[in-house]
């Protein structure tokens, strides 16, 4: 991407414009969508600066409408009368929602009656995901959780964590956290930054107990060589034959130590 076309998608910068791609002139719904945005500043990581997201988006009534009860009842008003109406006078505002995550929405939705319907992967998911709740998107957001939950990889399991706090789904979040305790590892740092640290707590110590577990597993069972008698750390049975260890009295080793310094001081 160049830098212009960096420019132009970047709705932080100036006032309130049209989106780049996403403004049909035959469009029958204006939105604009304004979202506040925390950053960290370079030089500390003590100093947050606030950015406001604002893209002008104009797209076809139906398309939303057909997909989303709460939009629905937000173009329930007559055009005209209400002050938010969806007209370019008057957009409809849609606060608090991510400009990318609206990007991803429409562009899916244009793509179904394209008939090149294909769900994004990942995060981009996730970045859709808080929007179709937020608007009752309900068959869009049953084919997003169905998504993740088709992914088996440790990462696909974050996703899920993550999701369920998104949408506040005790459930999917149980789900989520026994796949990752039944995968036993430890998560990396990014990942553990990602599900926060209770989850990573309780990820870490199934981890650790599976592995203790693992390592009795292999410790049971095992055959004495010395008496070839199945044993269980250490060799008890009475007909063993395992060598016995000289124990020292610490008088002995007291005078070994001191001979064997004489005897280097010697030579």
């Amino acid at each position: 991407m160049t830098e212009t076309d960096s420019s132009a998608s970047d709705y932080t910068r100036g006032q309130p414009r049209r989106h780049h791609s996403l403004y049909f002139k035959d469009g029958t719904l204006v939105m604009r969508v304004s979202n506040f945005l925390m950053c960290r500043m370079r030089r500390s990581w003590l100093q947050m600066s606030l950015k406001v997201e604002n893209a002008i988006f104009k797209v076809h009534r139906s398309l939303l409408a057909r997909s989303s009860t709460a939009i629905q009842d937000m173009l329930s008003v007559p055009s005209g009368k209400g002050p938010h109406d969806g007209t370019d006078e008057n957009p409809l505002i849609m606060s608090g929602d991510s400009v990318v995550g609206w990007e991803l929405l429409l562009g899916l939705q244009y793509s179904v009656l394209l008939n090149r319907f294909q769900l994004p992967k990942g995060e981009d998911l996730l970045t859709i995901l808080p929007i179709v709740h937020k608007y009752c998107m309900e068959e869009i957001e049953a084919n997003i959780i169905r998504e993740l939950k088709a992914t088996f990889t440790y990462d696909g399991f974050v996703n899920l964590i993550v999701a369920s706090r998104l949408i506040d789904c005790n459930d999917l979040y149980q789900d989520g956290l026994q796949r990752l305790f039944k995968f036993g590892t430890f998560p990396t740092l990014e990942q553990a930054k990602r599900m926060g640290v209770e989850t990573t707590h309780a990820v870490m110590k199934s981890a650790s107990d599976h592995a203790v577990a693992s390592s009795l597993a292999k410790a049971d069972n095992q055959i004495c060589r010395h008496c070839q008698h199945s044993t269980n750390w250490k060799c008890s049975h009475s007909s063993c034959q395992r060598p016995q260890r000289v124990v020292l009295s610490v008088r002995t080793q007291i005078d070994l130590i001191v001979w064997f310094i004489a005897i280097t001081n010697h030579y």
